[in-house]
């Protein structure tokens, strides 16, 4: 949908007798800030278009809803360039009037958003407005159109942070002007759009099928062609194909299925998730994968879109997507959010375990049943890679049982059984004796001693320095393959204070990662990795400092005492607590237990342990036998 859609000389009649407003409204049912934004925008844009001395007759556009989700762009200028190629130009426009950098990727520090200081860099924004349209709008692969992407912020004199060269390589690519850039920004858009187009392209776009553009397909297969990463191996393959058939075979029906895929740390549900994405897309079918946490999903786009193929990371996505819903207007013309209907042929939900049972943004909860709203939101398909034993917080909420319970309600063919189960783990060696120990030791079964192999390496240390100095001499050999991690037992000072350290034990001091690209930055190596920032990826060794929330007693058991974690960590408390409840304290024992079999499982190479609790430390070593 295109909220205006206008050549420019009626665009200059529109704002000046103040009709822009009334024209989208009559599409776009929106509050006051809203509808005083859009008025701004276009007396802004009327004075650039009147400094480029743009011909009369190119057409413009407002408020284009992007193919996917609830997003819409600004300001659109469609037409030819001095070569008679077509070209569409985005512009992310922003009243922002005071902005500063931020440590974080992509993101700026500003005061005077909705969700608080972060927000999007606004070139980024329109960026990823242009590889959105660039993936799936039909018009602009078949018109060979050229996108390009800016922002403008009308009200901002200092601009010296959003133009930081922090954010270099953004701006090459989609460039940001101020109130001090008028001219700059009139000889952008002459520079690209000078002529009209035949025909009303931003009408054709607005209606234009989603589908995957040939670029997307192709690019997608050579990346996983070419990347041993992602072979599926064995039970993997077996599992895949088992998977393909069901699809194959569902389709002669017009009933959704729902895919459950069982499987414990390192058996490869990430894998076998990617390469069913790609199977959609290839097919010309609209698929994402998702997951509740943004560190496994920024690792594996970066490693199949590298530098070259930006455009992949679209296919990446938050489940607070599903969570936003779509907006409409009923007939009394009130503004409402409703769940997303059948718009994806298939949603791949990996660490589903993970899922909460709302989404939720800053303080604000979203939707009201996740796993609900990712089966309506499926055309066809909706595919659930999960392992209980691996939630580590208590808002974790999908289990195999909520999944299939919600997915009958609902009235879909569940597909859960055991030729969709991966058995064997490929990340610690392929060793199941070191697994099947871990799993033993931690949740009190008979335990069998490990014997220690040549295969994988696992060392228990007795000083914190000598643990210290072995992991950090793998990290220098591995190129960064290798990292720290802890449980959360450390409060995150370096959040707030980024010079200050987290960990200090006999006088060695450490930080905390700083966001979740911590396993794929190589400036983060030498800090400590959190569960957040772990979960589902694999190193090649590990060094895990275990804290005192997990005990060894004197009755030959593991213990645990979720009191030594920070009062900021929220793992153990519901949405608006300030505290664990009590009848949550048993299902935290198991939280506590379930974080450290993820920590302790993601080295494929070997493990080095430093143990706060003595007594814990000297049962391992009693128990490790070399």
């Amino acid at each position: 949908m295109l909220g205006y859609n206008k050549t420019i000389a009626e665009f200059y009649h529109d704002v000046i007798d103040g009709n822009i407003v009334s024209e989208i409204t009559q599409k776009i049912k929106v509050g006051p800030s809203e509808q005083g934004a859009w008025q701004d925008a276009a007396i802004y844009m009327k004075n650039i278009f009147e400094k480029a001395k743009l011909p009369n007759d190119i057409e413009i556009g407002m408020e284009l809803k992007l193919p996917i989700g609830s997003s819409r762009i600004d300001f659109l200028i469609a037409g030819l360039d001095s070569e008679m190629s077509k070209n569409l130009i985005i512009v992310e426009l922003k009243r922002w009037s005071k902005v500063t950098k931020s440590h974080k990727e992509n993101l700026v520090n500003a005061d005077d958003t909705r969700y608080g200081k972060d927000a999007l860099h606004p070139s980024y924004q329109a960026y990823t407005y242009k590889l959105s349209l660039e993936s799936l709008n039909s018009v602009v692969h078949t018109e060979k159109m050229n996108v390009n992407s800016c922002s403008y912020l009308h009200n901002l004199r200092n601009d010296k942070d959003v133009k930081d060269t922090i954010y270099k390589d953004l701006l090459l690519k989609s460039p940001i002007f101020s109130a001090n850039d008028n001219n700059e920004l009139a000889e952008f858009i002459k520079k690209h759009v000078n002529k009209p187009c035949e025909k009303k392209i931003l009408y054709e776009i607005s209606n234009g099928v989603i589908k995957p553009s040939k670029m997307l397909i192709d690019s997608l297969k050579s990346e996983l062609s070419n990347n041993p990463q992602f072979t599926l191996l064995e039970k993997q393959e077996v599992v895949y194909q088992n998977i393909i058939s069901i699809i194959k075979d569902s389709y002669s029906d017009n009933k959704k299925h729902v895919i459950i895929v069982q499987g414990g740390a390192g058996t490869g549900k990430s894998v076998i998730a990617i390469k069913l994405m790609n199977y959609f897309i290839k097919n010309e079918k609209i698929s994402y994968y998702i997951t509740k946490n943004s560190a496994v999903r920024n690792v594996y786009s970066r490693r199949i879109s590298g530098r070259n193929n930006e455009h992949l990371r679209t296919l990446f996505k938050s489940a607070i997507m599903i969570s936003r819903g779509e907006q409409i207007t009923d007939s009394h013309g009130n503004k409402k959010t409703v769940p997303i209907q059948n718009l994806y042929e298939c949603l791949i939900v990996d660490e589903a375990h993970r899922l909460p049972e709302r989404s939720k943004s800053g303080n604000i909860l979203l939707g009201k049943d996740l796993i609900k709203e990712i089966i309506q939101a499926s055309k066809k398909f909706a595919i659930f890679f999960i392992d209980e034993k691996q939630q580590v917080d208590i808002r974790d909420y999908a289990t195999v049982e909520n999944i299939s319970d919600t997915a009958k309600s609902l009235k879909a063919i569940v597909h859960n059984n055991e030729n969709l189960e991966l058995i064997s783990q490929f990340r610690v060696s392929g060793n199941d004796e070191f697994i099947n120990f871990i799993d033993s030791m931690l949740y009190n079964k008979p335990v069998e001693p490990y014997y220690v192999n040549k295969d994988y390496d696992i060392r228990i240390f007795d000083d914190f320095k000598s643990w210290h100095s072995a992991i950090v001499e793998k990290i220098e050999q591995d190129s960064g393959k290798s990292r720290m991690l802890s449980g959360d037992i450390f409060p995150w000072v370096s959040k707030d204070a980024r010079d200050a350290f987290d960990i200090e034990i006999d006088g060695i001091k450490l930080q905390w990662n700083k966001d979740s690209l911590f396993a794929s930055d190589e400036e983060q190596r030498y800090r400590v990795g959190h569960i957040d920032t772990v979960q589902g990826l694999e190193f090649d060794y590990i060094g895990l400092i275990i804290g005192n929330d997990l005990l060894y007693s004197n009755e030959n058991r593991i213990t645990t005492d979720y009191t030594i974690h920070p009062t900021s960590a929220g793992h153990f408390r519901r949405h608006g607590r300030r505290n664990p409840l009590p009848e949550d304290l048993e299902r935290i024992d198991l939280i506590i237990r379930n974080t450290y079999n993820v920590l302790l499982k993601r080295g494929i190479k070997g493990c080095y342990i430093y143990c706060v609790d003595a007594s814990l430390r000297e049962y391992l070593k009693s128990i490790i036998i070399y």
